[in-house]
Parts: structure tokens; sequence; C-alpha cells
């Protein structure tokens, strides 16, 4: 749950537009595929001709993006008008690492259908992975426009707001994440970082409280709730998050290092108000 820096950007969504049961839209590659019943071969489809969309869907769904990406391709040669065809070869694409031709089909979707927001939150995907995040925000900026309360994007946009230290802009975005997506632990911990950036403790704890409660067994919960604690002056609180850490993670050495710079400064005489806690490590960077 811990990625705060832009260096590396994790695939929160991966989202294919899958026929022939309508448009369903998967945010993760791993639900089964609709069965046909008995060994009836599945009817043909006007809108995917020679099943090519569907097959690439699956097989993208299985992370075979090589295969995806030419089953998309024939379906852009049977329906080079159709936006589903170039979004998920883009996607597919992103899966594969293909970061230029995954750009490229984006784009195309959007010249297709300038309304469609999944086309620039993808794009502004590849542009944060890209390492261009003044671009991105463009797009997600634009997505927003289209739908204003996406949690996908509004969840990206944050991602950036924090990268920038726009720390406010940052916990208006988790806010509408938090509100349409309650089980989201990640928006919870990016939140309270800002919070925590904003010297607000008591918002921080809070929102790192609800960020454990997703993921009782993630060991970083734990740590960033500690740093939070001994920055608002609470190092028993502190403490207690520190043991809680390393019965996950024995062998946690920032986590053990810490434990032994509080229990030190307990046993010394007790530190005044406001003192400076003890220096909180930098977050990892995360690989979504």
């Amino acid at each position: 749950m811990n990625n705060y820096k832009i260096g590396a950007v994790i695939s929160l969504a991966i989202a294919f537009v899958a026929y022939p049961a309508g448009v369903s839209y998967a945010k993760k590659p791993r639900h089964s595929a609709p069965q046909s019943s008995g060994n009836a071969p599945a009817a043909a489809n006007a809108q995917d001709p020679g099943g090519h969309s569907a097959r690439g869907v699956e097989a993208a769904k299985k992370r075979d993006y090589e295969t995806a990406i030419a089953e998309f391709t024939k379906a852009i040669e049977a329906e080079p008008g159709d936006v589903k065809n170039y979004f998920n070869r883009g996607t597919a694409y992103r899966g594969a690492g293909k970061l230029s031709e995954a750009l490229a089909d984006f784009t195309k979707a959007i010249e297709i259908a300038p309304d469609n927001i999944a086309a620039y939150i993808g794009r502004g995907e590849v542009l944060l992975a890209q390492k261009q995040p003044d671009r991105a925000l463009t797009d997600f900026d634009k997505a927003l426009q289209i739908t204003p309360n996406d949690p996908n994007a509004r969840r990206f946009r944050g991602f950036i707001f924090v990268s920038k230290g726009e720390w406010q802009k940052a916990i208006e975005d988790y806010a509408v994440v938090i509100q349409r997506v309650p089980e989201d632990g990640g928006a919870y911990e990016r939140r309270a970082f800002a919070y925590r950036n904003l010297k607000q403790y008591k918002e921080a704890i809070a929102d790192y409280t609800k960020a454990i409660a997703t993921d009782p067994k993630d060991p970083d919960g734990y740590r960033h709730r500690a740093v939070a604690h001994a920055m608002a002056g609470d190092n028993k609180s502190a403490v207690a998050d520190l043991r809680a850490l390393l019965k996950i993670k024995p062998d946690d050495a920032d986590a053990q290092s810490r434990l032994k710079a509080l229990e030190a400064a307990k046993s010394a005489s007790p530190a005044p108000a406001g003192a400076t806690p003890v220096p909180a490590a930098t977050p990892a960077a995360a690989p979504h």
C-alpha cells in the first residue's frame, strides 16, 4: 500500500471491453471467462466479426498479452473504426510493457471517440509510467470533465498531486475515491500521507487505521501509523504499532531500529511537548 513516489506506477485497473455479452468492464483480469452451454459454438456477433475481440479479451485475462495483441490487431483490421479494438489493444500493450505502442492506441481511441473516459485514463496511466506526470494530469483532468467522480481518474490524479506535494488537492481526490470505493486501503493510506504532511496527525492516524482494517497483515500500514503517532508525540502508540508490525514481520530491520530508538527515548527523561520525533523513513516506491 506504499505507492507514494512517481517513479513506478502500478496498473490500478486493467479493463477490457468485451463482446458478445454486451459491454462488460472487468477491473482486474482474474474473472473466469463466460462459458457457452454444452459444446455448441458461440453465436456469431456482428459487433465482433471473426470473434477476434472476444478471443483477445480471454487471452488478456490470462495475461497472455502477445496473443491478445495479435487478436486485437485482427479485430482492428475487421473493424477499423471501432474504438473498443484500439482501447483493448492499448491495454494489452500496456500489460506487455510496450508503452509507446499503448500510447499510440489510446490516442487513436480518443481520436475516434473524444468522450471516451477510459481511453483518457489509459493514456494517462501510460504517461505516468513514462514519467510524464504533467501530460498525464491533462488526461485525467479531461476524464474528470466528462465524468467528475470517476474513481480511477481521481485515484490517478491524487497520485500525481501527492508526487507534487499538493496535499490538499490529493486529499480532495482521495475523498471521492473513498466515497465511491470505501474498501480501497491504498486511497486511505495515500490520503493519510497527505494529512501527515499537513501536520494533521489526527486525520492521518484515522486514515491509517482504516487502511490497516482493509489489510491487517500488511506491515507497512502499522509502520506508517507508527510514524504518524511519533510525529504527533504519542510514542506509546508508535511502540504498539511497531510491535504489531514485528509480529507480522519479525526480521524487519527498520521496525527494529525504530522500536529500539523509541524504547531508549522512553527510558530517558521525557521529551517536552513539540520535541522532534524519531525521523520518518521515506516510504519505499511501489511497483500499480
